[in-house]
């Protein structure tokens, strides 16, 4: 299922996981702030499930869980890939936990996005189609199956996992590396997924995920949004003050 959680609208230990994340950025892009890798079962685990994108007309908020079948939230294309079914026609599908309906531990039942024998997927957002290039992006890292060198039917089922974000000028913003991401299986399980993201607010262009040693892998809850940098909202408050009291004093002459 797409969902517009937020669209100019009021907002309604693990085992055999990453060891290490290490991350890095280009010169010109302090300004990015990057998010994970963090343990994730349902939205309310990402640090975007706390944040007001309707600060701004033209805010807004997509979440992409994919379980409808399709990623079809607006102003997004991914470079491959295609969406996974799960229960009960494939058994090793592994989405977010909660999009079974239940933290149960398992998302199997569930569906995702799968890398099709792809090491890279690139998602490329459209500010023709959004208004504006999203502020914050994120995206969650579900499982890997076959690595390289694996003869089936044996599954390493673990691999380092890659997060770059770049702006409209393709400058890299932030480069998140988390070692050895993975339970050792290929199943529906939950311990080892994570959240990788990033803020920034002049707007991220497109971002990268990629497991160097693995064409088999999976992603879910695809998540992006536009909201104004803090720095101007009080700026923006103002104006609407100002315009607010013009009109008053405007309406008082006419009186």
């Amino acid at each position: 299922m797409n969902t517009a959680l937020f669209h100019k609208a009021a907002i309604g230990a693990a085992a055999g996981v990453a060891s290490l994340a290490i991350v890095s950025q280009a010169p010109m892009a302090k300004a990015a702030t990057p998010y994970g890798p963090s343990p994730y079962t349902q939205f309310s685990d990402s640090p975007f499930s706390g944040i007001d994108f309707t600060t701004d007309p033209d805010g807004y908020f997509h979440l992409e869980d994919f379980e409808d079948g399709a990623l079809d939230t607006p102003g997004v294309t991914a470079s491959a890939g295609f969406v996974l079914p799960g229960l009960p026609g494939n058994t090793l599908t592994d989405s977010v936990d909660g999009d079974d309906g239940s933290v149960d531990g398992s998302g199997s039942a569930g569906t995702s996005f799968y890398s099709n024998n792809n090491k890279v997927l690139r998602f490329t957002f459209d500010a023709s189609v959004l208004g504006k290039l999203p502020s914050h992006v994120g995206i969650v890292w579900t499982d890997v199956g076959f690595v390289d060198g694996d003869t089936p039917p044996t599954f390493t089922g673990r691999g380092d996992v890659v997060f770059r974000a770049y702006n409209a000028g393709n400058q890299l913003l932030k480069n998140v590396i988390a070692k050895n991401l993975g339970d050792g299986l290929a199943n529906g399980g939950i311990a080892e997924d994570r959240f990788f993201g990033i803020r920034y607010y002049p707007g991220i262009a497109h971002f990268e995920i990629e497991m160097p040693n693995s064409g088999d892998w999976e992603v879910d809850h695809l998540q992006y949004g536009y909201v104004p940098t803090p720095a101007l909202l009080p700026g923006l408050i103002g104006l609407g003050v100002a315009a607010l009291r013009k009109k008053q004093e405007k309406s008082s002459e006419s009186a």
